[in-house]
């Protein structure tokens, strides 16, 4: 009987990489680096875009807030550009001016970063936003702010329908507008392209 005897091909010890692995590799980093690098370069970029993401979220939950006890809910910019509050209203307090000791701030148990569990954001005190201003409040004349009505909707301080409205969050050289959509209250985010201070 004859046996069949089964050898393998010898094999070399791999010594290292080849040429064309190092090449493959150091291509795929410097392609990544070029992707990555200017993002993580801009701390001004990424504190812009967290604070325009806390403000369309206050901004959001006013609305949902206004919506589900069917009362009024103001986001109020502060007029130096250091921040906002989230302030329940009446319909008889619509058209009275902000005033600091007799507000009534929305209460806010997860984000109120030391502001005695109130929807307050204030740059001075909050120190994640140190380089971020509110800029160009544009909700109609003399209006500091964006008030939600039972409905959803954004209203004028004489309980009217809005027109709608904008804000700027700027950041070093980056801003973004939030605008509100007349009536529905839609929310939308656009980054101000080119933007220099």
């Amino acid at each position: 009987m004859k046996k069949h005897e089964f050898t393998q091909p010898k094999r070399y010890a791999r010594a290292g990489w080849s040429l064309i692995e190092l090449l493959a590799v150091v291509v795929i980093l410097g392609i990544a680096a070029m992707i990555i690098i200017p993002f993580a370069a801009s701390g001004a970029s990424a504190s812009g875009q967290s604070a325009a993401r806390v403000l369309v979220t206050d901004m959001l939950a006013a609305q949902m807030d206004a919506v589900a006890t069917q009362g009024f809910r103001r986001v109020h910019f502060y007029g130096d550009g250091t921040g906002w509050c989230i302030l329940e209203l009446n319909a008889s307090e619509l058209s009275l001016p902000f005033d600091s000791a007799t507000a009534t701030y929305a209460e806010n148990a997860i984000e109120s970063q030391g502001q005695d569990q109130k929807s307050i954001i204030h740059f001075v005190q909050d120190t994640r936003f140190n380089d971020i201003a509110v800029e160009n409040v544009n909700f109609g004349t003399g209006t500091t702010g964006v008030t939600f009505d039972p409905a959803g909707g954004i209203t004028a301080s004489d309980g009217a329908p809005s027109l709608g409205g904008s804000v700027d969050i700027t950041s070093g050289d980056f801003g973004w507008t939030i605008t509100i959509a007349p009536l529905t209250g839609k929310v939308s985010v656009k980054e101000i392209v080119g933007k220099s201070l």
